[in-house]
């Protein structure tokens, strides 16, 4: 899967619209031609792939969860229906939230983690977008406008809570309109309900800091999951009984106040997850402590899986 950064869709645009006025100004490729002989050759090295036409999701996505799903599906279904076409995601490190609200309370995902699900998804590039103060200026449509340049976008897939822009000055009534100008496909799903209420992922936030992985995993589709690197546990000591390892609280992710848990942890390996092994984890206020089976060999922890 191709990773690109908001900066290379804006950049990447921007050539491929200079070199869609070259290629149709005809008269004047035939009246200058040596000159645009170097100037198209370094328009042109873009990767050819950005040319393919794409079925794009574009949203927060932050824990990827079962009401995502469908969008996620729309996509891939396009693309597999339609086999010259790119499957793409376009989202954000982080979610908006940790800028709009001062009382966000953490991730459901990481970066890392997103990357590695839209790559076994079957997506083929990601757009990934450091949201800023500086981002949040730009109007929805100038956005839509950069992203269908620069992966030649013909289907798009959204949710009836669509927003984007400057003061989210673009929903699905807006959105539709500019891609009936642009002749862009539109499918606008409903909402996934579950229990009576729409998945989201604040949702999924609140059950977390409640401590109900029952219900986050329900709403995920899969087990809640911390993304082991970053938290960098080191071993804390052994007895009889158990091996432990403790990292200070320092995650983007959200977490209990306090609890002990069930888990399942996968060490780092050679080529991907090597060794999965159940353990209990005990959060705290400010740290965390897994206490393994006195046998276990320990090594990087990569990801912390919540057992149901």
């Amino acid at each position: 899967m191709e990773i690109f950064s908001w900066e290379d869709a804006v950049r990447l645009s921007r050539i491929t619209r200079e070199t869609s006025r070259f290629e149709s100004n005809s008269a004047l490729k035939l009246q200058t031609e040596n000159s645009k002989q170097t100037s198209n050759h370094s328009l042109l090295t873009i990767d050819s792939s950005l040319s393919s036409a794409s079925a794009v999701a574009i949203g927060g996505f932050d824990g990827m969860h079962i009401g995502h799903e469908v969008l996620f599906q729309a996509v891939l279904e396009y693309k597999n229906s339609h086999p010259e076409t790119r499957a793409g995601i376009v989202t954000f490190s982080r979610s908006p939230g940790v800028l709009k609200n001062s009382r966000y309370e953490g991730d459901v995902s990481t970066e890392r983690l997103k990357l590695k699900f839209f790559e076994k998804k079957g997506f083929d590039f990601c757009i990934m977008i450091d949201f800023s103060l500086h981002f949040s200026k730009i109007k929805g449509r100038d956005f839509l406008d950069i992203v269908r340049k620069f992966c030649a976008m013909q289907f798009l897939a959204a949710g009836t809570d669509f927003r984007l822009g400057h003061n989210s000055d673009t929903g699905v009534a807006e959105l539709s309109c500019y891609a009936a100008s642009c002749g862009l496909e539109l499918k606008v799903l409903d909402d996934v309900v579950f229990k009576g209420k729409r998945v989201s992922s604040s949702l999924i936030r609140g059950a977390v800091r409640e401590g109900d992985f029952d219900f986050a995993s329900s709403l995920l589709g899969r087990p809640y999951c911390l993304d082991g690197l970053p938290l960098d546990f080191k071993v804390g000591g052994s007895s009889d009984a158990t091996l432990s390892m403790i990292a200070s609280r320092n995650t983007t992710q959200v977490l209990p106040e306090s609890g002990c848990f069930r888990v399942r942890v996968a060490f780092a390996g050679g080529d991907g997850y090597s060794q999965n092994v159940d353990a209990v984890l005990h959060v705290e206020s400010s740290f965390l402590r897994l206490e393994f089976p006195p046998e276990q060999n320990l090594s990087r922890v990569e990801r912390i899986e919540f057992i149901v």
